[in-house]
């Protein structure tokens, strides 16, 4: 008998291999995926303004990368500077700081993106939080106090609207991008049980008319192996939230066997013998050094095109 109903993925529209370049932007589930890219040696680039989790900042930060616009201001609070369209870690004690983290991070964005054959953009929540002083939609709180808030949901119709222009921004920019969408499967709890199921749906009909709308646009259904296939507590970490390694390790198996290559999956089974190999401790540490200097510089020679 079979227990569970396993998602059937079929043939994927196009492949990737390790001369493609990458890029990843929006919840956490994208950094997740982009260190299991970076951990296999292919080029790529993962949230260069820090995690986001609502279409409406994703859009305005990946605007912002084609753009190329540096930003020359950003908040004070507590006598840490910050952005609103950035990832606390990027906040720091003075404002040329900030800034200079922020301006470098946007700049080599803008030179990725260019240069990128796939960019996966993964949604988290339609829920937004607007400044009210500023009447803006922001990224990050910064655990700013809520008062200076106020709470809204993305309707079908906003995230549409405002990634079918941006596709057109991508496609004028570099025609040969693939865009991919994803949901993330993490539930956002704190917004509330039902909440985050209208959250969720809202972004998964999105993500489909977006599709359905632009050329070389697609769906990878990371929300759907997560919450339809595995369901279970035990894929997940003990806040019954984010997946565990297990989880995150299962669905990046699915997303190999989609969109991998044989000939990449080839070098893939090299590079992962070589990482092991690399992390391997000895009692002969000078033995173990030298064929870990060997088996390094022979996977160089033979893939001079990997990222170390």
């Amino acid at each position: 008998m079979n227990f569970r109903t396993e998602i059937k993925l079929g043939t994927a529209p196009f492949e990737m291999n390790y001369q493609h370049e990458v890029m990843l932007v929006g919840s956490c589930f994208s950094d997740h995926m982009g260190d299991k890219l970076k951990e296999m040696k292919m080029n790529v680039s993962s949230n260069p303004f820090g995690i986001s989790f609502n279409p409406h900042s994703i859009a305005h930060s990946i605007s912002r990368i084609i753009e190329n616009k540096e930003y020359t201001a950003v908040e004070n609070f507590n006598n840490l500077y910050l952005s609103f369209d950035h990832h606390s870690s990027f906040s720091s004690l003075t404002k040329e700081e900030t800034l200079m983290k922020i301006n470098i991070a946007l700049h080599e964005a803008h030179h990725k993106l260019k240069q990128a054959n796939f960019l996966f953009i993964t949604f988290g929540s339609a829920w937004v939080y607007r400044h009210a002083a500023q009447n803006r939609l922001v990224a990050n709180c910064h655990k700013i106090p809520n008062k200076e808030f106020s709470k809204e949901l993305l309707s079908i119709e906003n995230i549409t609207t405002l990634f079918n222009a941006l596709i057109g921004e991508l496609k004028a920019f570099n025609p040969l991008l693939n865009v991919v969408f994803t949901v993330s499967p993490v539930r956002h709890l704190k917004d509330g049980f039902i909440e985050n199921q209208r959250s969720k749906s809202i972004l998964l009909e999105s993500v489909h008319r977006i599709v359905e709308a632009n050329f070389n646009c697609s769906y990878f259904p990371s929300y759907e192996m997560v919450i339809d296939d595995l369901r279970d507590y035990r894929f997940f970490k003990k806040d019954m939230l984010h997946l565990n390694e297990i989880g995150v390790d299962y669905v990046w198996e699915k997303f190999c066997d989609f969109y991998f290559s044989n000939e990449t999956r080839a070098i893939q089974v090299e590079v992962q013998a070589l990482n092991a190999l690399l992390h391997h401790r000895a009692l002969n540490d000078t033995l173990i050094d030298n064929k870990k200097s060997l088996a390094f510089a022979s996977m160089k020679e033979k893939y001079p095109y990997l990222i170390w």
